[in-house]
């Protein structure tokens, strides 16, 4: 039997967290599950500014809620950054770190001397992590790196929906988080290579090579195609690139989703012949009106025949038959599923003691289980975070009362 491993995968690694709002907080969030030590540097002024943005207006323990789910396992170092001093405190600490994260526009890191080539001349083993919304250069280069624009600019809002409806967009901070794990892949990588060569990197992920990297599909599909597919007048589509009746519908009680289905298998799973003369009346790929005209058929046809019965007798006819389909849950009915029990997780918080919240998603079987703390209150850790790196109690009493470093009332270096 293997044997059980004395600590996590990243034990014994300092990160130094200079992000704000998700894709870089949720990086370094998933290194410290990981078990590295995440110090959170964060400004003067109230820091990350999520921890003052709720989504739905929902706060608990003094912070946004979705703070308090980005920054578990981690310790807040509150440092101007903007001032000589505080950036002499940070480059101190790089000296004895193992990685940084950052998502300041390129221009900013650059003005505050926190770019990859300034901290790799104090600790050439530094792995240097950036995320940015569209990269160094280019005519995107200062825009904002947000989630729906990145979306929007792109052209994800384009592909779904109906014919003259709105752009489509999710609703989710969907890039934010695929730019995280690209990220998180990227450092993880320069870890390794740091081990056979001794040097670290720099590992640069922008939102917009994220949003890339998942239409990958349906790119090279538009750059190979004779006629790209189109919206039609079909409200149900999901998605413009794959065939009908991929979609959502509505069923006499609830919805059902339906993935790739051969129309093939539903004419006889559901004794419906039409279905079959559907299939073999494909127009060419090369006719797109006729493709869109057909496709429009396709979908007003299984939205006609799914209201007749609940999505639950839908969802077990087609299930039954090997049909990728499934009813459509909101948070309430999915997080009582059996299903969702084992990615939910409970936290303590010193303020307002036991919250619900999501597991870590990676699972290390024969590592000490995660011992999730957390996400730290303002300026929670600044004193002790400067005393092990080896300031004395009288420069961080200085530092303090020069509002260099921001720490609570009575805070040392002991604590």
């Amino acid at each position: 039997m293997t044997a059980m491993l004395e600590t996590r995968p990243l034990g014994g690694l300092k990160v130094l967290d200079l992000t704000i709002a998700l894709a870089g907080p949720l990086c370094t969030q998933r290194l410290g599950e990981m078990g590295a030590e995440i110090i959170k540097v964060e400004a003067p002024g109230g820091g990350d500014f999520s921890r003052h943005a709720p989504m739905a207006g929902v706060r608990r323990f003094g912070d946004a809620m979705c703070f308090t789910e980005l920054n578990q396992n981690k310790r807040s170092l509150v440092l101007d950054l903007k001032s000589e001093e505080g950036r002499a405190v940070l480059h101190r600490l790089v000296a004895e770190a193992d990685m940084l994260v950052q998502n300041f526009r390129p221009r900013v890191a650059r003005k505050l001397a926190i770019d990859y080539d300034t901290l790799a001349a104090i600790n050439p083993a530094l792995v240097y992590g950036s995320i940015s919304g569209y990269g160094e250069d280019g005519p995107m280069a200062d825009r904002p790196g947000q989630d729906l624009l990145v979306q929007s600019f792109t052209g994800l809002t384009m592909n779904g929906g109906k014919r003259g409806d709105l752009p489509r967009p999710s609703p989710l901070y969907m890039v934010d988080v695929a730019a995280s794990h690209m990220l998180c892949e990227g450092v993880l990588a320069a870890l390794v290579s740091r081990g056979v060569t001794g040097r670290g990197q720099p590992v640069r992920v922008t939102m917009i090579g994220a949003i890339m990297e998942m239409q990958c599909q349906e790119v090279a599909t538009y750059l190979a195609a004779e006629t790209p597919p189109e919206r039609g007048a079909a409200p149900q589509v999901v998605s413009t690139y794959q065939e009908p009746p991929y979609g959502v519908f509505a069923c006499s009680e609830g919805f059902l989703a339906i993935a790739q289905a051969d129309l093939g298998v539903l004419a006889e799973t559901l004794d419906r012949p039409d279905l079959a003369q559907l299939k073999s009346s494909r127009p060419r790929d090369a006719d797109g009106p006729a493709i869109t005209a057909w496709r429009d058929k396709v979908y007003a046809t299984f939205a006609d025949l799914l209201r007749d019965a609940p999505a639950t007798h839908w969802d077990k006819v087609l299930d039954a038959a090997g049909v990728w389909c499934m009813v459509v849950n909101d948070y309430a009915a999915f997080l009582d599923h059996p299903q969702a029990a084992s990615l939910l997780t409970r936290m303590e918080h010193p303020v307002g003691g036991t919250y619900r919240t999501v597991a870590p998603g990676i699972d290390f079987p024969r590592a000490p289980e995660a011992h999730l703390r957390h996400a730290p209150l303002y300026g929670q850790h600044s004193a002790a975070i400067l005393g092990e790196a080896g300031f004395s109690g009288p420069e961080i009493d200085r530092l303090i009362a020069a509002g260099t470093v921001v720490a609570p009332p009575g805070a040392r270096a002991a604590e």
